[in-house]
Formats: C-alpha cells, structure tokens, sequence
C-alpha cells in the first residue's frame, strides 16, 4: 500500500509539471492572417495570436537542449493538501538530447523515455532507496503512457493546445528581467475536436468532469524563452485516486547549461 501511495504521489508530480500537456504531435495553432505580433521599444515582441507566440518561443528553445525548472504548489486539502505541499519546491533539470529528467527535493525522481525512478522517503525495507515504474507497461496505458516523453515539460507547444487563445497581454518585471506576461484561455469543446488521440482523451476527461475552459499565465523572456507558467488543474482522478485541484508555477531557468542527471544504478533500485 505504502509504495502504491508513492508511485501514485510521483505520478501525480509528473502530471502537475507536465501541466495537463499533451503530446508533441498535438501543436498549438491559431487560424486567421499573421501573427498578431506587435513591437516594443525593446525589441521585444509581444505577440496577440497563439500561433505567432508557440513559432517564435520554439524557435528560440530549439536552440537549447538544457533548462532547470522550479516548481511550486498550492491545492488540496487535509492529508491532500500535505501530500501535494511536500511534492512542492521541486527543483528539475532537463536533458532533452539524452530524453531524461532529475528531479530533486521532498520527491527525488529520476524520468526517462522509459521509466520514472523515485527515491523512497525514509528509505525502504530492501534496502533500495530507489522504485523504478515502467512507463512502457500495460499498466501505463494511454496519457500515462507517454509521460516519458521528456520534452513536453518545456515545450511550449504542448502546454497551448488546440483552442488557446491569448486573452490578454502585459509588460512586466519577473526576477528582476522584463518580460511579456500573456493570459492564455483554452476552449477544451474546440480542444477535443481539434488535437490528436492522446490529448483528446485528456479534454474529453476533464469534460466530462463538467471542466469546460482551463487557464494558463505565461511569462516569455526579452531573449524569447520561456521564464515562467502557471496553470490551475482542475480536479482529477489518477489510477483511481482523487487528485485536488491544484495551481502550479514553474519557473524556468538556466536555459542551455550543463545539467547532471544520474540514473539509479540497478543494485538501488526495487520494481521492475
């Protein structure tokens, strides 16, 4: 029961960075001419269509293939609310060439393309601190099927599906450097209708959980990069569990410096 709990906490982490993210074949767009993009006096752009914002923000993160990322949440109550809490304050770095991810704090976690290893609070009976899941199992079907794919958790056309909208815009300074707040709503009926397999399932979930819209706030750096998301997930259920609603922010940094990811090695790590 307990390393059931756990796997399920980690999932759930996963998911929350993944911000309800959909695959990578499943690209935002936006119809009508141009791009909506409008110039600062510091050659920043500032952009009023999705599609002019995800060509320009890609095209300057394609450029790098490492990012840190802080993660806090808030959501839940009682015990939820203390689970969801002491996954909070998470600090991961991403490898996109070598499709991992390491993240460390009150949930250390090690992903690849291939399986999530999270480190067990206060050790384990075994004597390996280290659970491995397996994301290519049967058991792993579906959206958590593709968890392992690493760069959706940077990759701004995966966290503005189809029917994100640019509501409104704003200049403002985030730590200190000027950035491009945007407030981003996304039509889940138009969503479902328009995005691939995998994400439809996700839209069509949350509507049926009587979700029709979801929000997001992007914060796009004077260098076109991505600084900061905070989406709210509504509330959902993983494997079986309620999982609250929750309201998270992801602080992006360090885009193109060394990172250092280590896999658990085989004689620490139980499950299969």
């Amino acid at each position: 029961m307990r390393r059931t709990t756990l796997a399920l906490s980690a999932l759930a982490l996963i998911t929350t960075l993944g911000a309800c993210s959909t695959t990578s074949s499943d690209q935002a767009s936006d119809t009508g001419g141009g791009d909506g993009q409008s110039q600062s006096s510091d050659s920043t752009r500032t952009f009023h269509k999705v599609s002019g914002l995800v060509s320009q923000t890609s095209s300057s993160m394609d450029s790098e293939q490492t990012v840190t990322m802080e993660t806090e949440l808030e959501g839940g109550t009682g015990l939820q609310s203390s689970m969801f809490s002491a996954m909070g304050g998470q600090t991961c770095q991403i490898d996109l060439s070598a499709n991992k991810m390491g993240c460390d704090g009150a949930m250390p976690m090690v992903m690849t393309e291939k399986a999530v290893y999270f480190k067990t609070p206060g050790g384990s009976q075994s004597g390996k601190p280290w659970t491995k899941t397996s994301l290519d199992s049967t058991s792993m079907s579906g959206n958590m099927g593709q968890l392992g794919n690493i760069r959706q958790y940077s990759d701004i056309e995966t966290m503005l599906p189809e029917g994100s909208k640019i509501e409104s815009t704003e200049r403002e300074k985030l730590n200190g450097e000027q950035a491009t707040r945007y407030e981003i709503v996304t039509d889940l009926s138009e969503a479902t209708a328009q995005s691939g397999n995998s994400a439809r399932q996700t839209y069509e979930f949350l509507r049926e959980q009587g979700v029709e819209e979801t929000r997001k706030t992007v914060w796009i750096g004077p260098n076109g990069l991505l600084m900061k998301v905070k989406p709210t997930n509504p509330s959902m259920e993983i494997a079986g569990q309620k999982v609250p609603e929750i309201t998270t922010k992801v602080t992006y940094s360090d885009w193109g410096e060394p990172v250092d990811i280590t896999v658990p090695p085989a004689d620490e790590v139980q499950g299969s």
